[in-house]
């Protein structure tokens, strides 16, 4: 009599998942974002704050999408969403910390935000009352034909006009006069100065017209 050999059994092929591509995006921006932070006091906080929120936003989008389609990625959505969410405590902690210890003894860390005027003012009473005061402020250099050793130069709110060559505000503005011996290199971000604030309307260096906002320097970085 013939044995009949046994059926084996095919086992079933592994179901294929998709990697969530939001997810992906989550991890790559929660990465970006930690950058960010370590180099916050350079990039300003803008830019690790947009980073973080980006990350931040994906992740949860990632982990949102991964159980609705039941798609892979869950690991790196919460890898994304830990490392924007890290980099959201980095960052504030190293920016409190550095201007802590980088603002000069004797000066008032200012944003430009004293400098702008409201409806009908030209010069901000905000702006007036800085008028003598010693001053701390951050912004970027506008680029002029010299590149090494400049001592006077137009400082930016921010870097958008200066890398495209627009025209900044008249109140994003401010001319910085650095005091002997000290001067600077050109550099695309962000710079720190400090010295007495002045409001003067007058004519600037090159071709940006008029400037109201004046500082004479004794700190520059």
């Amino acid at each position: 009599m013939k044995t009949q050999t046994p059926v084996t059994e095919l086992s079933a092929d592994p179901v294929y998942r998709p990697i969530c591509t939001t997810a992906v995006l989550s991890t790559i921006a929660g990465l970006l974002a930690l950058l960010a932070a370590v180099l916050v006091y350079d990039l300003g906080s803008e830019t690790f704050l947009l980073v973080s929120a980006v990350g931040i936003f994906a992740g949860f989008r990632g982990l949102s999408t991964v159980r609705r389609y039941d798609m892979a990625g869950r690991g790196l959505a919460r890898a994304g969403l830990g490392f924007s969410v890290l980099a959201l405590g980095a960052g504030f902690c190293i920016n409190a910390y550095q201007a802590a210890i980088e603002v000069p003894k004797g000066c008032r860390p200012i944003s430009y935000e004293p400098l702008q005027p409201k409806p009908g003012e030209q010069i901000p009473a905000t702006a007036q009352a800085l008028h003598g005061q010693k001053i701390f402020i951050k912004g970027y250099m506008y680029p002029s034909s010299q590149s090494t050793g400049i001592r006077e130069f137009v400082l930016c709110r921010d870097n958008g006009t200066c890398c495209f060559g627009g025209q900044p505000k008249l109140t994003d503005m401010i001319e910085v006069k650095l005091k002997e011996p000290l001067a600077l290199d050109f550099h695309s971000g962000l710079r720190h100065v400090a010295g007495t604030f002045r409001v003067e309307p007058n004519n600037s260096p090159g071709a940006l017209g008029s400037v109201l906002y004046h500082l004479d320097a004794d700190y520059a970085r």
